[in-house]
């Protein structure tokens, strides 16, 4: 029988050749309130469980326990009280949101997933302290721990619905908040640097979280070309000798899982931080709430801005946002994420005015350079 333990930042895995065991160390941190109303607004329009006029969900932690009791359903017996700790710990602290799907319809009795992956997204700027301090860093290894959690939650909504073939696509928003909170530019290579890192730990953690599955509930081929070319990418991302060796014994659950893809819903349930890796659209923008009882718009200046207002005595300078960043930026940002990501990053970029014709074909250089695929533009609201 072969053990793996690992121990860090208050937990441990234990992996054996029949199953996988995780431990958690709870600490005393409070799950995160919602700090923006945009946000209480997005959760009431598009994901709290009513029936005809009666509320089912009646506060935000009641939605993350119907999500997670749903999603346990499918754990063995003895390992549920376990596993919906861990889920509504990465929910509640909002550092990780699952699909759309999961939310508005998990444990409402409603059909799920009709058709498509499952997405989840890693809330970036949740990973950075929230009090700031004189030199605040990212916490790395929780984001891939996290990142590894999020596998299982896909996982299990994939057997939940009984997907044939599931395709599960793990993304990242908050990434320009995570910037600002830590003091660094987003048209910067330090920010772009930091950036990779954030991402670097995703992909890592979604790799672990794969191997973690295929013990416990079997690989998807051990030796099959797709795993072989997956185990290659790995390697060539500098991933760890101990985890390609893994992956090589006991194959993978999934072999292509990281993409950064637009959420908009999911960023502002997570009170309003950046798209993907989108900028920051700066204060008081527009979001337009569109729902069962017709449309509103509510401004908001997000996660980030909100939280350094908050700290004005301690904030040297503003972070940049979309109305001051040349349109490169958020190329030069895409070029420096891709190297971790298993799907081109090809979603729409934002912008706030049209671009002439000698842009948009600069645009295309510059995008065919970093193979990221001909530049779409959207709107900002």
């Amino acid at each position: 029988m072969l053990t793996k333990v690992k121990l860090a930042g208050g937990s441990a895995w234990i992996v054996c050749a029949a199953h996988v065991v995780w431990f958690q160390m709870l600490d005393s941190r409070r799950p995160s309130p919602f700090t923006e109303l945009a946000a209480v607004e997005a959760w009431d329009a598009w994901f709290r469980w009513r029936e005809h006029t009666a509320l089912r969900d009646v506060s935000i932690e009641d939605t993350w326990r119907r999500v997670s009791a749903a999603l346990v359903s499918v754990e063995p017996r003895g390992e549920m009280a376990m596993w919906q700790t861990r889920f509504m710990d990465a929910f509640a602290s909002w550092r990780m949101l699952p699909d759309e799907r999961l939310l508005a319809d998990a444990g409402t009795g409603r059909p799920l997933y009709h058709d498509g992956g499952l997405h989840a997204v890693l809330n970036a700027a949740c990973f950075v302290p929230a009090d700031g301090g004189a030199s605040p860093a990212p916490d790395l290894e929780a984001l891939s721990d996290c990142a590894a959690l999020a596998v299982r939650v896909l996982d299990n909504a994939a057997l939940l619905s009984g997907m044939a073939v599931p395709r599960l696509r793990i993304g990242i928003v908050g990434i320009a908040d995570a910037l600002a909170l830590l003091g660094r530019d987003y048209d910067s290579d330090i920010g772009r640097a930091q950036a990779a890192a954030l991402v670097r730990a995703l992909a890592d953690g979604c790799l672990r979280g794969s191997i973690l599955l295929a013990i416990a509930r079997g690989a998807r081929g051990v030796r099959d070309s797709a795993t072989r070319a997956a185990i290659t990418r790995a390697e060539l991302r500098g991933v760890g000798p101990d985890l390609l060796d893994d992956a090589a014994r006991h194959g993978l659950r999934y072999t292509q899982l990281t993409a950064v893809t637009s959420q908009p819903r999911l960023a502002l349930l997570a009170n309003d931080v950046a798209d993907a890796a989108d900028p920051l659209r700066g204060e008081h923008h527009a979001n337009v709430i569109t729902s069962f009882d017709g449309q509103r718009t509510i401004r908001s200046s997000g996660y980030a801005l909100t939280l350094l207002q908050a700290r004005e005595g301690r904030c040297t300078g503003k972070p940049d946002t979309l109305a001051n960043l040349p349109w490169s930026a958020q190329i030069a940002m895409r070029a420096a994420l891709q190297p971790w990501i298993d799907q081109p990053i090809v979603y729409p970029l934002l912008a706030t005015t049209d671009l002439d014709d000698s842009q948009r074909r600069e645009a295309r250089k510059l995008a065919a350079t970093h193979r990221l695929g001909e530049p779409v533009w959207r709107e900002a609201v």
